[in-house]
């Protein structure tokens, strides 16, 4: 019986692992999509940010080698990240991830190609160096952690002939699989502190800048209609992203807008693109002393129809049978509003308060 489990176990794991990016939702800690954690640009040293009572410290120090300064992550890192998660066993209590370092490369970046694959694993090699310091603002405590503890690395024989090691000493690079830190399999082991992802709606954007964007400002445009925006100045938006800031109005705006006829501005590239629950729009506008223009943001919710019940269910007889009529129960059911997709409770934190 326990063999037939484990077997079962396994083959779901098979055809976890087999689904096309498409088909992937990754869990990740919400906090990392409640402020911009990672920047928009490669970053030389480290970086703070303040989410609500938590202040993170990311990159700048090795708690154990002192003469370290690993800069601070990136969006390069978040899809590594939340690539490496995708292989995630749901059904296995471990902090070990298997998975093939080709398909790796795909879902991080739609190819295994040589170039991709050599810059990839210089982004995997980061994630072994980068810690990430919390500190609750409330009592100073704080605790140190790195995404991964250990990388599985095999040499092998290059397979092609023509392949340029073939005549070199150098072997081929596989990944069987890596573990991840105790800290951080922790955070993932918490469902009321983790937030789902698409992952192939962020690997489809391309600027790092709009990815930088996507992954936290939609929590905050989630409550916010059309008629009542959520509202950045591009100066401050791009401070908290650490994105280098132009000295001009006109230059801030032409970072966003430009590429515009090819059709991949920053704008083009958020605007409507898919969220857990609906669409997020993005527009520009000046501010009202006419200093700088605004970031303009909010989502559209999914509209999802109750189905009805047929004329042959017991609900619909009996309700009948108690002297009211149908349409009464129809109109109930239509008013009835479906549970959201957004899993951060974001009246549980103040949204205000992330600064950079």
């Amino acid at each position: 019986m326990e063999e037939n489990k484990v077997s079962g176990a396994n083959r779901l794991w098979q055809h976890a692992t087999n689904r096309s990016a498409s088909q992937l939702l990754v869990a990740a800690p919400k906090e990392y999509f409640l402020g911009p954690v990672f920047a928009a640009s490669k970053q030389t040293g480290p970086r703070e940010i303040t989410i609500g009572d938590h202040r993170y410290q990311i990159g700048g120090f090795h708690p154990l080698r002192l003469d370290m300064r690993p800069p601070a992550l990136d969006v390069r890192h978040a899809r590594a990240i939340f690539s490496l998660l995708s292989f995630r066993d749901p059904y296995e209590d471990s902090r070990l991830i298997r998975f093939s370092f080709n398909e790796f490369c795909r879902r991080y970046a739609n190819s295994n190609g040589g170039r991709y694959a050599r810059a990839i694993a210089d982004i995997v090699a980061d994630l072994l160096d980068a810690y990430i310091r919390v500190s609750n603002v409330k009592s100073g405590i704080s605790h140190q952690y790195r995404l991964i503890e250990h990388v599985d690395i095999e040499g092998r024989p290059p397979r092609r002939k023509d392949s340029l090691l073939a005549n070199s000493a150098q072997e081929e690079m596989w990944f069987n699989g890596c573990t991840l830190s105790p800290e951080f399999f922790g955070l993932l082991s918490s469902i009321a502190e983790l937030q789902n992802l698409k992952l192939d709606v962020f690997t489809s954007i391309r600027s790092p800048l709009a990815q930088a964007i996507y992954l936290y400002i939609p929590s905050r445009a989630h409550h916010h209609s059309k008629e009542d925006p959520f509202e950045i100045t591009l100066t401050r938006l791009l401070e908290q992203v650490s994105f280098p800031v132009p000295s001009f109005k006109s230059q801030r705006k032409q970072v966003f807008t430009q590429h515009e006829k090819e059709g991949r501005s920053v704008l083009q590239q958020l605007n409507g693109i898919e969220t857990l629950s609906g669409r997020f729009y993005v527009i520009l506008a000046e501010t009202s002393d006419g200093t700088d223009w605004k970031l303009l943001a909010w989502v559209e919710k999914a509209v999802r129809k109750t189905k009805l019940p047929g004329e042959g269910s017991k609900l619909v007889a009996a309700y009948v049978q108690s002297g009211r009529p149908r349409e009464l129960l129809d109109q109930a059911l239509s008013n009835i509003e479906p549970l959201t997709d957004y899993w951060p409770c974001l009246d549980l934190v103040d949204r205000s308060h992330v600064i950079v």
